[in-house]
């Protein structure tokens, strides 16, 4: 090969950008996805202190500067998780002008997350966590109780939500009734890791929440002194000892 077209080939491959670390090959398939569903079981399960990147990079079958590039740290992989676990509820917030949600739908958007994710509000309520840990969940919940206010207040200019209340005081009211039963069934797995949660104990924590979206919705719709929705929908739950195992 001649001196000048080497040359020409030097000097093109200078010329070339160098390629990011941890950068995907040009035409190869986007991996946010797999790294994201990966991470979702691992930091739900484990934790933040207990998940390292090279866990969710060999669970995801990527490499660790892979996950560098799509999010930069393993605290911005931790808030796209939490943010991802809660997309459906951010979705369903989003503008409630457009399509005004009652108070039972967004109960229940609130609670659809936990169900899916049981490990979610553990983590989003967790405070022996590192800094970095706590900085992430605190502005994935800021975002939410923005989200949650808008549309409660919303509501309060419809006339579906009673105006005599403070928007974002019953935003944590939604949120503290709405995730609590979650918390608590949480708690009690934890204490029984050895117990497999048992037909009974799911159905205890479905009633626990349909008993607080009952509280919730009439709380935010009766009036001081009055008969609230509940009674007059006439709707009533059934006795828990109905569906309690048989001795």
């Amino acid at each position: 090969m001649s001196g000048i077209a080497t040359k020409t080939i030097e000097a093109s491959i200078k010329a070339r950008p160098a390629r990011r670390r941890g950068r995907p090959l040009r035409n190869s398939p986007d991996r946010r996805a797999d790294i994201i569903r990966a991470s979702t079981v691992l930091f739900l399960k484990d934790g933040y202190t207990n998940t390292t990147l090279r866990r969710i990079a060999r669970a995801a079958d990527v490499n660790v500067a892979l996950v560098h590039y799509y999010f930069t740290s393993k605290q911005g992989l931790y808030q796209e998780v939490l943010n991802a676990a809660l997309k459906t509820t951010f979705t369903a917030l989003k503008e409630p002008q457009k399509a005004p949600l009652s108070v039972d739908e967004i109960a229940r958007t609130l609670t659809a997350p936990p169900y899916k994710h049981p490990g979610l509000v553990h983590r989003l309520s967790a405070v022996n966590t590192p800094p970095e840990a706590r900085e992430a969940t605190a502005a994935v919940m800021r975002r939410l109780s923005l989200r949650l206010t808008a549309c409660i207040r919303s509501l309060q200019r419809l006339g579906s939500v009673r105006r005599d209340l403070d928007a974002e005081l019953f935003t944590q009211t939604c949120l503290d009734l709405c995730w609590s039963p979650f918390r608590r069934d949480q708690i009690q797995s934890e204490e029984n890791k050895e117990k497999a949660q048992t037909p009974f104990t799911k159905v205890l924590l479905a009633r626990h929440v349909e008993q607080n979206i009952l509280i919730l919705t009439s709380a935010a719709t009766s009036t001081p002194g009055g008969s609230n929705c509940t009674e007059k929908r006439g709707t009533q739950m059934a006795p828990l000892s109905a569906t309690s195992p048989k001795a």
